[in-house]
């Protein structure tokens, strides 16, 4: 089995293949991206986590 991960800006995405690349499962999670000024983004890492 392997797992991928993608932690990306506006959510995270997990999928389980197996030795075939086959899916077996996937899921994803929206993150919320804080915006307290022009042209900048935050993110809580404990977020990421969650997710």
């Amino acid at each position: 089995m392997y797992i991928g991960l993608d932690l990306g800006t506006s959510g995270v995405k997990a999928v389980l293949l197996d030795r075939d690349g086959a899916v077996r499962a996937s899921a994803s999670r929206t993150l919320t991206v804080s915006r307290p000024r022009p042209r900048w983004s935050e993110q809580a890492p404990r977020d990421w986590w969650d997710a």
